[in-house]
């Protein structure tokens, strides 16, 4: 869109519209023979000749058994950010996925003539797993992002950690990967495997081995990083009023060690900003830059925010606080504020799903600011739930950790409030399946549920 929509009902109306809009426009430019369906992957992606014209793989660049270089955008940038990724890690990305086993899928071969890092596609095809070595398997899959500008920044915190809790399930509800590589594999979403795709991390920092490491390298890239740069959150941010409600505080939440850069994280203590925020941007600087342009290097950083987001823009997490740009020189007020970008929804093959689930997270971000909702469990139970969301059909079969209450109990809830385990633990949670968390469960969550909760935001 040439500008950003509103959250009134008129502006969630226009949003099939304009996708609708957007399709045509791309449909003209293409020939008769010719389609560009809204898939999440190419399903046959690294299979033999799925390039027009055919090309070969093995090339310099990403050096895949399956993806030709020639699939690499010719913009520096990408090609640059393919080696650097196999260059810090000292070895090609190794994504593996578990193939859907049904009676015509070949059983896998054990054997020493299968090494474990397959060298041609032959042998890849006997593992388990379907496995994939580069990039363009993960950053190749297509997304349905919505980005959200706050009205300051606490409110944009207060959305980072809130959606944070709901992309599990909207990855759940909107599972839409279910070949790669042209296998059946037996999960549904994509996640994974861009986070395997953009794995940087040396093995030291997995955990594997030990070493000295490289003087070079942020931490000398020994230190333990637990995820990938492409994961969900590691922490919540949000100092809810300044930190003084008990039911909000978020310290109670973050039951996770959080690497973080020390120097970093001292120094942003020092210009004033609260130990959460400190660590959540000290938190990106464990990790090294994938990208910089020789004539990028020597930068204003009074006027620039270059530096910073060459870091912060290849940290890619389910959700990501944007702060705003710095003011143009001469001009005094800003169009672009605080902001929160929501990542894990797979994109739809139709319009009418994509606006769909569009405007269910636009209004549910709503409800969430409109009533103070509390929505935290712990991050460790966040984690959980995105493993359990990429299972198949888990939208349907699979159950989420979930907080019982959203809003403070009031007096007269429950019929008897001594006895009640629910009442007793104002922050307890539990497994619920998505229906149940969409349209509530039994009398205590969330009254009718999170889709109907949306409906006086429409009024």
């Amino acid at each position: 869109p040439a500008a950003a929509f509103s959250g009134y009902t008129f502006g969630l109306r226009s949003l099939e519209a304009n996708m609708r809009l957007r399709r045509s426009r791309l449909l003209a430019a293409l020939q008769p023979d010719e389609i560009a369906p809204t898939l999440t992957n190419f399903p046959m992606l690294g299979v033999a000749d799925f390039t027009f014209p055919p090309a070969k793989p093995n090339g310099p660049i990403g050096q895949s058994i399956f993806i030709p270089d020639e699939c690499i955008n010719p913009h520096p940038r990408f090609g640059t950010m393919v080696k650097a990724i196999r260059q810090r890690r000292a070895c090609k990305v190794d994504i593996r996925v578990p193939k859907f086993q049904d009676e015509k899928t070949p059983r896998p071969v054990q054997s020493p003539r299968v090494p474990a890092v397959p060298q041609n596609a032959q042998q890849a095809n006997l593992l388990p797993d379907v496995y994939m070595d580069s990039m363009a398997f993960g950053m190749g899959c297509c997304c349905l992002q919505v980005t959200f500008q706050a009205r300051d920044v606490g409110e944009s915190r207060h959305l980072y950690d809130h959606l944070a809790v709901l992309a599990p399930i909207m990855l759940a509800l909107t599972a839409a990967t279910p070949i790669m590589r042209g296998f059946l594999v037996d999960v549904d979403a994509r996640w994974s495997t861009v986070a395997a795709s953009v794995d940087d991390r040396t093995r030291q920092e997995m955990g594997h081995t030990a070493g000295n490491g490289d003087p070079r390298m942020a931490g000398h890239g020994t230190r333990h990083i637990a995820k990938s740069r492409y994961d969900t959150i590691d922490m919540f941010m949000c100092n809810h009023d300044s930190g003084c409600d008990p039911h909000t505080s978020t310290a109670q939440y973050n039951d996770v060690e959080v690497e973080y850069d020390e120097a970093t994280f001292e120094r942003l203590k020092a210009e004033g900003l609260d130990d959460l925020l400190a660590k959540h941007i000290a938190h990106l600087f464990v990790r090294d830059p994938l990208v910089i342009f020789r004539d990028r290097i020597d930068l204003d950083d009074e006027t620039s925010v270059e530096h910073f987001e060459n870091i912060q823009s290849t940290n890619w997490n389910s959700v990501r606080w944007k702060p705003p740009p710095p003011l143009p020189p001469g001009t005094t007020s800003r169009t672009i504020g605080w902001r929160t970008e929501f990542r894990p929804m797979e994109v739809q093959i139709t319009d009418f799903e994509n606006a769909a689930f569009t405007v269910f997270i636009v209004l549910i971000s709503r409800v969430i600011l409109a009533f103070d909702l509390n929505m935290y469990i712990p991050i460790s139970k966040v984690d959980e739930n995105m493993g359990r969301a990429h299972k198949r059909d888990a939208v349907l079969q699979d159950v989420f950790y979930f907080r019982r209450h959203m809003a403070p109990i009031a007096a007269g809830d429950c019929k008897d409030e001594v006895h009640c385990s629910i009442h007793h633990d104002h922050n307890s949670y539990e497994e619920m399946s998505v229906r149940e968390i969409m349209t509530g469960k039994g009398s205590y969550f969330p009254g009718p549920g999170a889709t109907v909760l949306c409906v006086p935001r429409l009024d």
